[in-house]
């Protein structure tokens, strides 16, 4: 899914190794200010990350992502609750086209 949505120009960040007790992807999130963030949603730290990232960078879209490809769960910018979406890129890259957009235009 990264790979796929990079391909097509989305700023996507997917990282999390701990650095000062904190995973890297907060940190590369606050300054990058990327449209996507992708976690695996099999991770046990996957909550705990997915709520600091949605904090420091509330505007972006956070996307846990099985890995066996057959289920997204997508946190809409300032949201706390994911919404349950089949793997379909396309559809996910219509969206964060459309969030981007949005983001723009303010």
């Amino acid at each position: 899914m990264t790979r796929l949505l990079a391909e097509d120009g989305v700023e996507v960040l997917e990282r999390e190794a701990a650095r000062d007790g904190q995973p890297d992807i907060v940190q590369d999130a606050r300054e990058l200010h990327p449209d996507a963030i992708v976690l695996r949603l099999e991770n046990g730290e996957t909550a705990r990350v997915r709520e600091l990232v949605s904090g420091a960078v509330p505007q972006t879209k956070v996307i846990l992502w099985a890995r066996d490809e057959t289920e997204m769960q997508v946190y809409d910018p300032g949201s706390s609750v994911p919404r349950r979406m089949t793997a379909d890129p396309d559809a996910l890259l219509h969206e964060i086209r459309h969030d981007t957009r949005a983001r723009e235009g303010e």
